[in-house]
């Protein structure tokens, strides 16, 4: 079965953004997330840290030595985080949880959408990627949209995952930001861009989730920022009008309470095509779902100042205590609805189990929720 439609909205001019126009005149225009104001508000979502569960992370540092791992080349598994890595601290009270009512509710979306609903690929023991890729079409879709992770360096496109995708896919890697910066991996790296066909999108990210490394002293802002801007010229030169440079960040970056500053993590608009986000249910830990106006604004409204169009690398809630399924469902549902009016490229369900929390839709209601967003056009 065809996944449906794979390629964003283009329109004819791209708009203006602070930090200068993007450098990549060529490549296809994405559409800007819809007009309007959206009151910048605080959020407590929660973010796992970059690495799927199966092994501990690999080292991918500038600060220990010049024997610095790149982690293995080739797919792997993605270790699993720690228990709060990624997570923050010390959230505000959430808002009012859907009722379980709410997990009955139809939810009808307006026609015209362009959003990509998509998943990450959780597989089953012994299950190779395009199994668990299979799995997943059957379950919530078929999928428009996969997320793809690699622990090191991208491995050549063909028969790699996200060439086993075969439609749009946000793909992520990881090198060490100073080798990066200087050049080492420039080869390797301009031949991986060479390799990404020209008749899919693919959204490609650098390290995503930096600002745990970053604040442990792995490497520094600006090593990843300067590792960032030579990423995207490697990437302009391969020539490929639909590779779409991706930041991914946490909202939880956003949140006051997180300490961080957004800009120590921000390349600028010239290296930047795209906007992506880890948000999740911040009341999970609390035993409640967050109202996902609470969760998304934020990053949202980030987003637009910016002028970049963005989508939700990671969203997703665990299964609070006592809920059989239906107020997970509800959530979903709710937040389908917010995100179907704020029309973002993608999102994407974090379908995992990580030392975090357990997201995976495995309940018939919260599985029928996502489904419904998925099949719905």
């Amino acid at each position: 079965m065809s996944p449906g439609p794979t390629t964003a909205p283009v329109l004819p001019a791209a708009p203006t953004e602070p930090g200068g126009p993007r450098r990549r005149l060529s490549r296809w225009l994405l559409l800007p997330v819809a007009a309007g104001a959206v009151a910048l508000g605080t959020t407590v979502a929660l973010a796992t840290n970059g690495d799927l569960p199966g092994r501990p992370a690999p080292t991918v540092t500038d600060a220990a030595s010049e024997g610095a791992g790149l982690g293995p080349a080739a797919p792997g598994a993605r270790p699993t985080p720690g228990g709060n890595e990624g997570f923050g601290s010390s959230p505000r009270a959430a808002s009012p949880s859907p009722g379980v009512s709410g997990g009955t509710e139809s939810g009808g979306f307006p026609g015209g959408r362009n959003t990509l609903p998509g998943a990450s690929i959780h597989l089953q023991s012994g299950e190779s990627f395009a199994a668990g890729l299979a799995r997943s079409d059957r379950s919530y879709g078929p999928l428009r949209m996969v997320r793809v992770f690699y622990p090191g360096l991208p491995p050549a496109w063909s028969g790699s995952r996200a060439d086993a995708a075969d439609r749009t896919v946000v793909v992520s890697f990881k090198a060490p930001p100073g080798e990066v910066a200087a050049g080492r991996h420039d080869s390797r790296l301009a031949a991986w861009f060479r390799s990404v066909p020209h008749n899919l999108d693919v959204y490609w990210s650098y390290f995503h989730e930096p600002e745990d490394d970053i604040a442990r002293g792995s490497y520094t802002a600006a090593q990843y920022r300067a590792a960032w801007q030579r990423l995207a010229g490697l990437a302009d030169r391969a020539g490929n009008a639909r590779l779409r440079a991706t930041l991914i960040l946490m909202c939880w970056t956003l949140n006051p309470s997180s300490h961080r500053t957004f800009e120590d993590y921000w390349p600028g608009g010239d290296a930047i095509d795209v906007l992506g986000w880890d948000c999740y249910n911040s009341g999970g830990k609390f035993n409640r779902y967050t109202d996902p106006a609470q969760v998304f604004t934020p990053m949202i409204a980030k987003s637009k100042a910016l002028g970049k169009p963005w989508g939700l690398a990671e969203t997703g809630s665990v299964r609070i205590s006592g809920d059989s399924g239906t107020g997970r469902a509800g959530w979903i549902r709710a937040m389908s609805r917010y995100l179907d009016d704020q029309r973002p490229l993608w999102v994407a369900y974090y379908d995992y189990q990580v030392a975090g929390g357990d997201f995976r839709l495995t309940d018939t209601p919260s599985r029928d929720a996502w489904r419904a967003w998925c099949a719905a056009s």
